[in-house]
């Protein structure tokens, strides 16, 4: 059997406990400047170590979490557990699921703009058409 890892890289770390559903998009992320360890912004090619607390930025959450381990493949979701320990502050996640509320007011979903309209709605075009070109 092979020893346990004693570091790994961060896109890596990222797509394996899962925060990543890609390695590509941990790539990105870490471009893009929405992995912060030691208040500083990582290269995905940065070795990550056992007690390093990082902040990632997925859309509106923000989330800081702590490695503790490096799995060799990528986990199962009843077992990320075992490999970092989540230290985000509730305030931010209620911060990030009141933006998401606010997105969903102010507009529709993808599928209420891409479906047609039913016969109800119509109906109501064809009076609406009806009533304004008639005269």
């Amino acid at each position: 059997m092979s020893e346990p890892l004693q570091t790994l890289r961060a896109d890596k770390w990222l797509h394996h406990v899962r925060l990543f559903k890609t390695r590509s998009l941990a790539t990105q992320a870490c471009a893009k400047g929405n992995v912060i360890l030691d208040e500083q912004v990582i290269k995905p090619s940065r070795d990550l170590r056992p007690n390093d607390i990082l902040e990632v930025v997925r859309g509106d959450l923000r989330l800081r979490v702590k490695v503790l381990n490096f799995p060799a493949r990528r986990l199962s979701a009843p077992q990320v557990s075992d490999f970092y320990e989540n230290l985000t502050p509730i305030e931010w996640i209620q911060k990030a699921a009141e933006l998401r509320r606010q997105k969903e007011l102010e507009r529709p979903s993808e599928h209420e703009m891409q479906t047609k309209p039913n016969k109800q709605q119509l109906r109501l075009l064809r009076e609406w058409h009806e009533q304004n070109h008639s005269r």
